[in-house]
C-alpha cells in the first residue's frame, strides 16, 4: 500500500493546508465579498451558515476522495483557496485520473503572485503525488486575470463555449484549458 501524501503543502512563504470547520471566521470576510464571487459559479455568502455548509462539503469531498480544497496562508494570514474538484479516477471501464482546478483570492492579496505560486504547487501535488493524468481549468470569458494566471501556469487552451451559462442576468462565455502530466513534466524539465 502506498503511503498517503502530506496534505499540507509549502512553497516559499506560503502554506497551503486543508480547510477545516474552524476556518469559518477566517474565510468569512472574503467568501461574503460580492467582488470575489463576481466571476465564480457561486454567490457571495450572506450568512455564516452557508460558509459552514461549504466547509463541511469540502471536508466531505476530501474524505470521499473526490477532491481537496486548501486554504492559502501567507505569513499566517488567510489569502484565499485553491481546490482540486471533480477528481475522477475511473468510470465503468474508463480510466480518467483527472481533476478540475478551482481557486479564488481575497482582494487584499491579489496581484502579488500568491495564486500563481499556490496553483503551481497544487499542480505539482496533483501530478506527482496523486498521480493524475490531466488537470482541467476554466474561466468566465470576461475574467482576464484568471486567463493570465492559467496561461502563466502552462495550460493549453481547448476552446470557448459561447454563452454557456447565465449569472446575474448576463450570458457568459466559458473558456476551457487542460494540461497533461507529460506536458507538466516537460515544462518542469525546461525550467531546470
Amino acid at each position: 500500500m502506498q503511503p498517503q501524501p502530506s496534505l499540507v503543502l509549502m512553497i516559499d512563504d506560503l502554506k497551503l493546508r486543508p480547510l477545516e470547520l474552524n476556518d469559518l471566521d477566517l474565510i468569512w470576510p472574503d467568501i461574503s465579498d460580492p467582488e470575489i464571487s463576481k466571476y465564480m459559479a457561486w454567490e457571495a455568502h450572506t450568512d455564516k451558515a452557508q460558509t459552514l455548509a461549504f466547509l463541511q462539503g469540502e471536508i466531505t469531498r476530501r474524505e470521499s476522495g473526490q477532491g481537496m480544497t486548501w486554504g492559502i496562508f501567507k505569513d499566517g494570514a488567510f489569502c484565499g483557496i485553491v481546490s482540486l474538484i471533480a477528481l475522477t479516477r475511473s468510470h465503468r471501464a474508463l480510466t480518467y485520473n483527472k481533476a478540475e482546478l478551482a481557486y479564488w483570492l481575497g482582494r487584499a492579496h491579489q496581484g502579488q503572485g500568491i495564486m500563481t505560486a499556490a496553483v503551481q504547487r497544487v499542480m505539482q501535488f496533483a501530478f506527482q503525488e496523486l498521480g493524475l493524468h490531466k488537470l482541467c481549468v476554466s474561466h468566465f470569458g470576461v475574467n482576464e486575470a484568471s486567463q493570465r494566471l492559467i496561461q502563466r501556469c502552462g495550460f493549453r487552451y481547448v476552446g470557448e463555449q459561447i454563452e454557456e451559462f447565465q449569472k446575474d442576468g448576463i450570458w457568459h462565455s466559458h473558456h476551457l484549458y487542460e494540461l497533461l502530466d507529460r506536458e507538466f513534466r516537460a515544462a518542469q524539465a525546461n525550467q531546470r
